[in-house]
C-alpha cells in the first residue's frame, strides 16, 4: 500500500500557499496596528541637538527630551549620561551660530588674497 495514499488527506498546493498569504497579511496588519499605538499624541519627543564624533565607535550626543537636555557618551560597549539640564539653560550656554559669509564676499576674499601674493587673478564683475 502507498504510504501516502491517493492524495485525499494532504491539503492542495493551491491551498497552502492561499494560507500562507492570509498569514504574511495578518502579520503585517498586526504590525502596522502595533505601530500605530506606540505613536501617542503627548509622548515624550526626542531630538537628536548635536553629535561630536571621538573615534570610530564612539561619540557625544546631545538629545532634547521634552524640557531637558541630556549630553551622552556613546562607546562600543554602552553609553553614559555626563549631564542632565534643563533646555533654558542650555540656549543660554550655547553661543548664538556667527552668520556665514556669502559665497560671493568668499569669493572676492580669496582673489583679493591671491592678488596680494602675486598670483594670476582674473577680474570677476561685482554683483
Amino acid at each position: 500500500m502507498d504510504a501516502l495514499g491517493s492524495g485525499a488527506g494532504l491539503p492542495s498546493f493551491w491551498q497552502v500557499g492561499a494560507a500562507l498569504v492570509t498569514v504574511l497579511a495578518l502579520l503585517v496588519l498586526a504590525l502596522k496596528l502595533l505601530g500605530r499605538c506606540q505613536r501617542r499624541p503627548g509622548a515624550e519627543q526626542a531630538r537628536l541637538l548635536q553629535v561630536r564624533r571621538l573615534g570610530p565607535r564612539r561619540e557625544l550626543e546631545v538629545l532634547l527630551v521634552d524640557d531637558e537636555v541630556y549630553t551622552i557618551y556613546r562607546h562600543d560597549g554602552g553609553l553614559a549620561v555626563l549631564k542632565h539640564e534643563p533646555e533654558a539653560s542650555y540656549a543660554a550656554r550655547r553661543p548664538e551660530a556667527a552668520p556665514q559669509p556669502t559665497a560671493a564676499f568668499l569669493g572676492r576674499k580669496l582673489l583679493a588674497l591671491a592678488a596680494s601674493a602675486g598670483g594670476s587673478v582674473r577680474s570677476v564683475p561685482p554683483r
